[in-house]
């Protein structure tokens, strides 16, 4: 993080604050048929947006002072991977009030469960990582796939286009981290990658909420 700078660190915070305008959108609109389902929803988003701002939050910390925080620095895939769980399980039961909520919401405590078990093991190794990293892909093509579903159903495929690219943004990130060394000039790259990917989510959802807005009964 030597090459971290305070610029790049409080560009990070654009990404997120395109992802809390999508999830917004998306929570708000008409793909939720029922409350207790909506609510689902809102909680996974709210802890999405909430491990993106303490991760950006620590490397604004690690560039103004040099001071590492640990907790808020693994607190991204710990917040992700039930925020995402749920989101999932929401997008996945929305036209279905009859499912019971108690299931899918006590799942989201195992992928943190399990890594903090992995994590208390053998720390060094960091394999509940690479445990909630799995669980946030997973959890987030299942997001991607529906919402893009979703934008399919209501003939306006432009709203599918968006979900698939932002996706593919996403994906990208994770191969461009593991080039060994990290330039300031890459990690820019990288943190426009990323707030092109979640701009691309947040004009997806809002379209989203506009033409469910328009056509109801879908």
């Amino acid at each position: 993080m030597k090459d971290y700078t305070i610029a790049l660190a409080l560009f990070d915070y654009v990404p997120i604050a395109f992802t809390a305008l999508g999830m917004y959108w998306l929570c708000q609109s008409e793909i939720f048929k029922f409350p207790t389902v909506r609510k689902l929803a809102v909680i996974g988003a709210g802890l999405i947006i909430s491990g993106g701002l303490l991760k950006a939050s620590w490397k604004l910390i690690v560039a103004s002072t040099g001071e590492h925080i640990v907790w808020m620095n693994n607190s991204l895939f710990i917040l992700m991977a039930p925020g995402f769980t749920l989101l999932s399980f929401a997008l996945l039961i929305r036209q279905s009030q009859s499912v019971r909520l108690r299931i899918p919401t006590a799942i989201t405590a195992i992928p943190p469960l399990v890594a903090l078990t992995i994590f208390l093991a053998n720390p060094e190794q960091r394999l509940w990582f690479f445990w909630l990293l799995t669980v946030v892909t997973l959890a987030n093509t299942i997001v991607i796939f529906m919402l893009a579903r979703a934008g399919w159903e209501t003939k306006d495929r432009i709203i599918s286009v968006l979900y698939i690219l932002s996706f593919v943004g996403t994906l990208s990130l994770s191969g461009l981290a593991r080039i060994p060394e990290q330039t300031a000039a890459l990690q820019w790259i990288e943190e426009s990658i990323n707030a092109v990917a979640q701009g691309l989510f947040f004009i997806g959802s809002l379209r989203l909420n506009k033409r469910l807005r328009e056509n109801p009964t879908r």
